[in-house]
């Protein structure tokens, strides 16, 4: 009972956030005209996706060295707390500059703003997306004493979790489980922000809402089904 008072109070912040923002959108015509500023925003946009992906990408070599190049003298304990934050970093700078590159990319077709403009979140979007699959490759590296599985298997993710220990597997499972409920919450404040944004402008954004609300209920469900067969 308290697991699911707690479960239900968490998404509390976010209803309440979603009608604050809501209603700040329904008092501020000034959204309505964003698209004008759409040269403007992907610009901004490109910049923040470019040096995420750089520093994903030189701290992709920089590890890779790091894991290569292991030291007689070096202390295993403090190289291994290097070289697990590093590689969470590194995941962490690809993926927010492979989602703004993404985001660019299609504010650019969809407002057909300067060519360039194209070109360049593409190319840092296929840059992205490329070392985000390359990263994996790098644990063997990391930690050649374990037999972990081969980054191109199928069961990649399955295999690697098996072949974690109780510590990493309870550090993994934690961090998945977090980020089911951020996404969650996340999911329904962006589903009240686009009921509000189309009450305010008149512009249509069931279709966005329909979208919201099939993955709110697919990621639900799959939760919900994949723990409920462990019981």
């Amino acid at each position: 009972m308290n697991k699911n008072k707690k479960s239900f109070l968490s998404f509390v912040p976010y209803f309440l956030g979603g009608l604050i923002v809501g209603m700040f959108i329904l008092n501020f015509d000034a959204l309505s005209g964003v698209g004008s500023f759409a040269p403007e925003l992907s610009i901004t946009g490109l910049a923040a996706a470019a040096i995420f992906t750089v520093l994903g990408i030189s701290g992709f070599f920089q590890l890779k060295s790091r894991a290569v190049k292991r030291e007689g003298d070096t202390d295993e304990d403090e190289l291994e707390k290097y070289i697990y934050r590093k590689y969470a970093d590194i995941s962490l700078c690809i993926q927010v500059g492979l989602v703004l590159s993404l985001l660019v990319t299609g504010v650019a077709i969809i407002q057909q703003t300067d060519a360039w403009i194209f070109v360049a979140s593409g190319i840092t979007m296929i840059a992205a997306l490329l070392f985000l699959f390359l990263l994996p490759t790098l644990l063997p590296m990391m930690y050649p004493e374990r037999d972990l599985p081969s980054s191109t298997d199928s069961d990649f993710a399955d295999k690697l979790l098996h072949a974690s220990d109780e510590g990493e597997r309870h550090v993994m499972l934690e961090g998945l489980y977090k980020t089911f409920n951020t996404m969650n919450g996340a999911l329904f404040l962006g589903l009240i922000i686009l009921m509000m944004y189309s009450i305010s402008t008149g512009d249509n954004q069931i279709f966005g809402m329909i979208v919201i609300a099939a993955v709110l209920i697919i990621s639900s469900v799959r939760y919900v089904t994949s723990i409920r067969g462990k019981a």
